[in-house]
């Protein structure tokens, strides 16, 4: 059996782009292209919402069966779909319909800065979930680090980020819908939330190491101080 590190400045397990993919297939790409899909085949809303929703249920289901946990990723993105699912219920004009989706990542946005107050913040669980994937030593070494100060104080920067970058999104796509024709504002939502999804993990995944760097940079030079002393 494998020892789970449980260390700051210890080596990150190796990155396998597998360990996304479940996640990013269940629970960002089917349900977007499940409901575009649908939609486009001249689906109500309603209806799509509800089974763009199924993606990450699924995903939830096969984690529970496997190891008896869910992911968090997992729950947001269903909770989102319902809520976008109870807007469209009120929904009555063309206005509204096109920024239905403003609700979904202003709602997202939110609960990262709430979680903020929770004893770990969302993105804690969503890098793991990215880092660790259903890996059990991985997890176990991602839990690890939040001992430290300086993992927490950055998982809960990345979250305060992420809580603001979403919420400015929200009203970005509100006012592209107030300025722009219908069509284009259609044509730009995709791309705007794919956008905003690729720089966040960007620059969280480079935050973060940056952050270990420095860490290690700070340990060697302590050591250095010491050996001269």
């Amino acid at each position: 059996m494998v020892e789970p590190v449980t260390t700051d400045t210890a080596p990150v397990p190796g990155f396998d782009f597998k360990v996304m993919l479940p996640t990013l297939i269940f629970d960002v790409a089917l349900p977007i292209l499940l409901f575009n899909l649908l939609n486009s085949r001249g689906v109500p809303i309603l209806w799509a919402l509800v089974a763009s929703g199924l993606a990450p249920a699924l995903n939830n289901l096969r984690l529970w069966i496997k190891s008896r946990r869910v992911e968090p990723l997992g729950i947001i993105v269903m909770t989102l779909i319902a809520i976008g699912a109870a807007a469209s219920l009120i929904s009555g004009s063309l206005f509204f319909a096109l920024i239905k989706e403003s609700f979904l990542t202003g709602a997202f946005g939110v609960i990262c800065l709430v979680s903020l107050f929770a004893e770990r913040p969302l993105l804690f669980y969503i890098n793991r979930q990215f880092v660790a994937g259903d890996d059990p030593a991985r997890i176990a070494w991602w839990n690890g680090l939040w001992e430290y100060p300086r993992f927490r104080s950055a998982s809960r920067f990345v979250t305060l980020v992420w809580g603001v970058a979403y919420i400015v999104e929200a009203f970005v796509r509100v006012g592209l819908a107030m300025t722009l024709a219908p069509a284009l504002v259609v044509n730009i939502s995709p791309m705007l939330s794919f956008g905003v999804l690729i720089l966040l993990i960007v620059w969280t995944r480079r935050y973060m190491v940056a952050v270990r760097e420095r860490r290690l940079s700070e340990q060697t030079g302590t050591r250095s101080a010491g050996g001269r002393a």
